[in-house]
């Protein structure tokens, strides 16, 4: 969110505060995990914030996000440090993500079709969205613009780490990189 302040349905829209935590990257195969990044200078802790699915609502109590750094929010524990273990249920044919503290949200994102069926059913924070293989990545890396397409379907995920370039995995973007950090020693 941007710093801007809407009320959509008695719900506030706001990114003024937490303007810097946002949901950055989301997992559904093999392991399922939500990765929210903090891009503040500060370490941000998430009491009082929920994270709402179609199938519940989780409270992130326990989460303390370090400055300039990602956490996780996986179904079983796949790291020792900054992975939080939240017995949530998300799919890749269908589903959202709000993270909220009281009633004011401070980010979304959703995906697929919208369907009654859901527990939780935010029809008025629903924008057009991707379909979903295996991964959902915010591009540009922990950037927000409140938009559908801040997020794409890839099949590299990226846990704890900052998103790739689209078209690029990992591993050759570091290459890439690389090559053009050494190139003035070259010269």
């Amino acid at each position: 969110m941007k710093g801007i302040i809407k009320i959509v349905a008695g719900i506030i829209v706001a990114g003024a505060l937490y303007a810097g935590i946002i949901i950055n990257e989301i997992n559904f195969y093999p392991d399922t995990w939500v990765e929210i990044y903090n891009s503040t200078p500060y370490e941000t802790s998430l009491n009082g914030f929920d994270l709402i699915t179609p199938s519940g609502t989780y409270s992130l109590d326990e989460v303390n996000i370090k400055p300039n750094s990602y956490v996780l929010l996986s179904t079983t524990r796949l790291f020792p440090e900054n992975d939080f273990v939240i017995n949530f249920e998300i799919s890749n044919s269908g589903g959202f993500l709000i993270l909220v503290k009281g009633n004011t949200v401070y980010d979304f994102v959703n995906w697929g079709m919208l369907t009654n069926e859901w527990k939780n059913n935010y029809p008025y924070l629903w924008d057009n969205a991707p379909f979903v293989n295996m991964n959902l990545s915010r591009h540009p890396d922990g950037q927000d613009t409140d938009s559908p397409s801040d997020f794409r379907d890839t099949s590299t995920p990226t846990p704890l780490s900052p998103n790739a370039p689209m078209g690029l995995d990992p591993v050759s973007w570091s290459r890439i990189k690389a090559l053009f950090r050494d190139a003035h020693k070259r010269m």
